[in-house]
């Protein structure tokens, strides 16, 4: 296969280049390949060739494992141009044995693009370790932790990581600093008479688990970090230890707490949506390097969860069709980041934690996981379900390859 025209955004500037794909793999990169008869050829004029996305924040529908969410997860992520995706293992049914793993594994490998798995560190009650050895020996690409449980299970999932060489992937919260906080502590919670969710409640955390990471040696994903200091002790340590990584969601960098304004539980998410002050705070820290992934955060509920009371309404968001729009309107469009910075935090530095090592990067010799992005494609969110409602945003993904075969062609 032959993809001609296309513009490869780079450090030294925009280069037009014609690419040739043999099976799965990129084989040339050149300024004018001439096709053969039997070669398939596409024609990318006027339309950005990126690497692949991989997140390594997503959920099923509902948090609920079938085949159904499998393909929707799977559909709406190529839409998004997420060509793989790590889901959390705080799904329905537990993931609490290899024979369900197995299983869950025969079931995501049919799915479109390249579907990872994590495993919990614990049982549901999180008072008993999960059997991590196997869950990760049959396939489990990470552990999920949560930082405020049982320390023991915490320590004991750090040396899990080391021995196996794998990321613990760590939410970083401890509810007991709040009264069952529903969003962001400050004027607008105060004004809406909701209960608050403080930021010391994930800072604190990420010092205790930026502390056992450095001792253990492991290799953690701080997941979904919503504060700046939360990123400066991150900072601090990951000056000790190259093994420890920052992820920020995409909402935290686009939208701030006034969202929830108007009880829209379509803004309550987890971590909540703080004020403008931090999410001011977010895009300097993202300027600076400080952030070292960017996720879709993709945890998408019904309408029968979400169109309730306010403190009745699931946390939660789904808006991975989006990502990449969000990404480019937000970020690239506003001079905050270039595109070379978004594929290092999207695409290379996810790979390097999966320890995926031809993935990552439009470059010869990498894997054939690539998006066709129109960047002058402009339209209006009209979703009314959707966070960003009324938004207008530009960029459109118009093809992914997943080693290298079309898949999405819109």
């Amino acid at each position: 296969m032959l993809i001609k025209n296309v513009i490869l955004p780079t450090k030294n500037g925009f280069l037009k280049r014609d690419v040739l794909v043999n099976g799965k793999k990129i084989v040339a990169i050149k300024s004018d390949i001439n096709e053969r008869e039997e070669t398939q050829v596409i024609d990318g004029e006027g339309l950005y060739l990126l690497p692949g996305i991989i997140d390594l924040n997503v959920r099923f529908s509902n948090s609920i494992l079938n085949q159904e969410n499998i393909d929707k997860l799977s559909s709406s992520s190529l839409r998004g141009g997420i060509t793989t995706a790590v889901v959390m293992s705080d799904f329905t049914p537990r993931l609490d044995s290899a024979t369900l793993l197995e299983l869950v594994k025969f079931k995501i490998d049919q799915a479109k693009i390249d579907l990872k798995i994590s495993a919990p560190l614990a049982d549901k009650k999180e008072d008993q370790l999960s059997n991590i050895a196997t869950l990760l020996n049959n396939g489990a690409a990470a552990i999920l932790a949560d930082s405020s449980r049982n320390a023991n299970l915490l320590r004991r999932g750090m040396q899990y990581a080391t021995m196996k060489d794998k990321p613990l992937f760590c939410n970083c919260y401890e509810a007991n600093l709040d009264d069952n906080g529903l969003m962001n502590e400050g004027h607008i919670s105060s004004k809406l008479g909701l209960s608050g969710i403080s930021k010391i409640s994930e800072s604190s955390e990420v010092a205790k688990v930026g502390e056992l990471a450095l001792f253990y040696k492991a290799k953690v994903v701080l997941k979904s970090l919503s504060t700046k200091r939360s990123l400066d002790i991150a900072s601090d340590y990951k000056k000790l230890t190259p093994l420890l990584y920052s992820e920020v969601s995409i909402h935290h960098l686009c939208k701030n707490d006034t969202s929830c304004d108007g009880f829209n539980t379509y803004a309550k998410i987890m971590p909540p949506l703080r004020d403008e002050e931090e999410r001011t705070a977010l895009l300097d820290a993202l300027k600076s390097g400080s952030i070292d992934i960017l996720t879709s955060a993709h945890s998408p509920k019904s309408i029968l969860y979400k169109d309730v009371a306010f403190e009745d309404a699931e946390f939660g968001i789904g808006a991975i069709e989006e990502f990449l729009a969000l990404c480019y309107t937000n970020l690239i469009k506003k001079d905050i980041i270039d595109f070379e910075d978004l594929t290092q935090m999207c695409s290379l530095n996810p790979a390097k934690i999966l320890d995926l090592e031809f993935k990552g990067r439009v470059q010869e010799g990498f894997d054939a996981d690539l998006i066709l992005f129109d960047p002058t494609y402009t339209y209006e969110v009209t979703n009314q379900h959707s966070l960003y409602c009324g938004d207008t945003l530009f960029g459109k993904v118009k093809k992914v390859f997943v080693g290298g075969e079309l898949l999405l062609n819109v």
